[in-house]
């Protein structure tokens, strides 16, 4: 994703991005908070504006409107929000919360910042997924991430989901699509991965989604590979 470039002489301007998020779920939180984020950076993700709303009870359509300064900014943000199903608030996003964005499909689109735009309406996803992952012995935590390619390497868009002991968990917002869903967790010398119904994750399972589909059984166990199966920029190895 590339820079927005001002010419030489022109200055930076606040841009507003202003549109309603809907959703009619089931769930219900407390505050429903919208975001524009920039990804353009490697390994940071710039949080530009944020603000919190009181929802009500769902079905609900909340307007929002967020204003940032657009000097040394990604050319296309997204615009992202999240209802605050357990509570947690911002630093703790969890598998209860769902999680979306603009507009409202499996993939985000990115918005210019060139200038400032109305009219970003979104809905918020409905669809689930539950299972149960397995530790290792020995083994303290695992993340989980929902892939929207078949490899499961890459098109990760909701955040990990973080466990630090075996039993179930369960993601209450996904749009409708197709996923591929990793696990890794730790290694006597690095990671290790598993994939649903390959955990080796050559061939993994994936997962196609409806709009309120609810994919129970997707489940991940470590105790099948160990830890001594460790994962270094994708070569695998067995140490004794």
């Amino acid at each position: 994703m590339s820079l927005l470039l001002l010419p030489s002489g022109v200055e930076a301007e606040t841009i507003t991005y202003s549109g309603t998020v809907s959703y009619d779920g089931v769930h219900m939180g407390d505050s429903l908070y919208v975001a524009v984020i920039d990804t353009t950076g490697v390994d940071d993700v710039d949080l530009l504006a944020i603000q919190s709303y009181a929802p009500g009870a769902p079905p609900f359509s909340v307007g929002y409107s967020l204003d940032f300064d657009n000097e040394e900014v990604g050319s296309s943000l997204i615009i992202a929000s999240f209802l605050d199903v357990d509570g947690g608030g911002i630093e703790m996003l969890t598998g209860s919360d769902v999680f979306g964005w603009y507009a409202g499909t499996v993939t985000p689109t990115g918005v210019s910042s060139s200038g400032s735009q109305s009219g970003l309406d979104f809905d918020l996803p409905r669809a689930e997924i539950r299972g149960t992952v397995t530790f290792a012995p020995g083994q303290e935590w695992a993340d989980i991430e929902f892939h929207t390619d078949a490899s499961c390497l890459g098109n990760e868009f909701r955040p990990t989901l973080e466990l630090t002991s075996s039993g179930e968990y369960e993601v209450q917002g996904l749009y409708a699509g197709t996923y591929c869903v990793r696990a890794d967790g730790e290694a006597k010398q690095g990671s290790v991965e598993v994939c649903f119904g390959d955990p080796n994750c050559e061939t993994p399972t994936l997962i196609t989604l409806g709009d309120t589909d609810i994919q129970t059984g997707v489940d991940l166990d470590f105790s099948v590979v160990g830890t001594e199966k460790i994962s270094w920029g994708g070569i695998k190895n067995r140490h004794p």
